[in-house]
């Protein structure tokens, strides 16, 4: 018998291993738009529309996410625009993070950082709205996810008391060993997270495992969205 619970002790150990080294153990998400491959990224923004279109109607300012320098990115939220044309439902002022790269896509975008110069972006929101307009807010991913505590969304909504709506594109490691170099990272077991956005990485790197095995279509994009928060979305995109 004694031998009989030490095997049956050593499969529960081994089966936590397996599944924590698969599936991960982390914040939980909420699958919205299953991995897929496009063979543009604005048509999947225009999936994310079409799957978010009610939450979209009900959020009057949202907040865009984009990796830096990642021009399908840029891409996918110009497809979510070109999607959005419906009265009550359409944005009517689009502000541009100044930094970011490819800004040009958003013809008419007003160009204000929103970090380095939050007050100023707070009152171009505040007063759009006062006149009953709709805003969206293109920013680095690290700005926009609600998952990352004292970030800029967070010191919106907390400080200024704004209700605000969140959808951050991210690309995501396709193999164990591109886990170890990806940014951000994930740090797992309560290690110092000098950056402050292993939360984000790791919801990254969890709903990227899913796809580890997937056989992928040369010169299309791989992509999935996962709902992380009430408010709070997250789209995977990489070009295959």
């Amino acid at each position: 018998m004694k031998y009989l619970y030490w095997v049956g002790a050593v499969a529960v150990v081994a089966l936590g291993v397996y599944f924590s080294m698969n599936f991960s153990v982390g914040p939980e998400s909420l699958p919205k738009i299953n991995f897929t491959q496009v063979s543009v990224p604005e048509e999947m923004g225009q999936q994310v529309f079409e799957k978010l279109r009610a939450e979209v109607k009900a959020a009057p300012i949202l907040i865009l996410g984009v990796t830096p320098n990642k021009i399908e990115d840029m891409e996918l939220w110009r497809g979510f625009f070109e999607a959005n044309q419906e009265q009550g439902s359409k944005y009517d002022v689009i502000i541009v993070e100044p930094m970011l790269p490819y800004v040009e896509l958003f013809n008419g975008g007003i160009y204000v950082p929103m970090k380095e110069d939050m007050p100023r972006f707070v009152d171009g929101i505040q007063k759009a709205r006062e006149k009953g307009l709709r805003v969206a807010a293109v920013v680095p991913n690290i700005y926009a996810s609600q998952l990352i505590e004292n970030n800029p969304v967070s010191k919106v909504k907390a400080d200024y008391k704004l209700d605000v709506t969140s959808l951050s594109v991210s690309n995501f490691p396709v193999t164990r060993a591109q886990e170890e170099v990806f940014e951000p990272k994930c740090i797992d077991g309560g290690a110092v997270d000098p950056a402050g956005t292993s939360s984000f990485g790791c919801m990254v790197r969890n709903n990227a495992r899913k796809t580890y095995r997937k056989k992928l279509e040369p010169n299309k994009y791989s992509t999935m969205m996962e709902q992380t928060g009430p408010k709070d979305y997250l789209i995977l995109l990489n070009r295959n």
